[in-house]
């Protein structure tokens, strides 16, 4: 997808596809909580103005920042988005290979208290899956739904390179804009 110069250049814009199904799944979650949006990899990777996959040596480059959010914000669970990115991250915290379920009953990895919960990308689900969308925002929405997972009436879903962050609106502080020299 390429982006017109009146766009907004965020993870998971509303301007995108992807970031339209997000923000509809956002819409029919617990009115308490608030979603932060971010990439595995900070800069927008683009081959001919269209956005690419990231490229390994970059998700390595940029993982300390994603550590940083998820510190500074301390999600109860983060949602990445995509074989790739969750494959990647779940390496990173020493998890077993990650493997979507074709019924989208998705389940987590949890290490010091955050769950991290693999989920199909949403472009794939619009593009390959579609008949399936209900299914897809059901299971998602499950997550939110289930009490034990909001510890501290706080969640998050980091949106890594494909990844969403859920929070409650207490205690928000802002984040360092990081800059990553690749």
């Amino acid at each position: 997808m390429a982006f017109s110069e009146d766009e907004e250049k965020l993870p998971l814009s509303p301007f995108t596809r992807s970031g339209a199904l997000i923000a509809e799944i956002e819409k029919t979650s617990r009115k308490d909580l608030i979603f932060y949006k971010t990439n595995l990899v900070k800069c927008l990777p683009l081959k001919k103005d269209k956005i690419r996959y990231p490229l390994q040596h970059e998700m390595e480059k940029c993982y300390p920042n994603l550590e940083l959010e998820i510190k500074e914000l301390s999600p109860s669970i983060v949602f990445l988005l995509g074989k790739q990115v969750a494959s990647f991250v779940f390496d990173k915290l020493g998890g077993k290979d990650v493997v979507f379920s074709e019924t989208f009953r998705y389940k987590g990895l949890t290490v010091n208290g955050v769950t991290y919960v693999p989920v199909h990308h949403p472009s794939y689900i619009l593009v390959y899956k579609r008949m399936q969308l209900g299914k897809y925002k059901k299971n998602i929405q499950a997550f939110f739904d289930k009490a034990e997972i909001f510890k501290k009436n706080q969640a998050a879903t980091v949106k890594a390179s494909k990844t969403f962050i859920t929070r409650h609106q207490t205690q928000l502080s802002p984040l360092p804009n990081p800059t990553v020299s690749l």
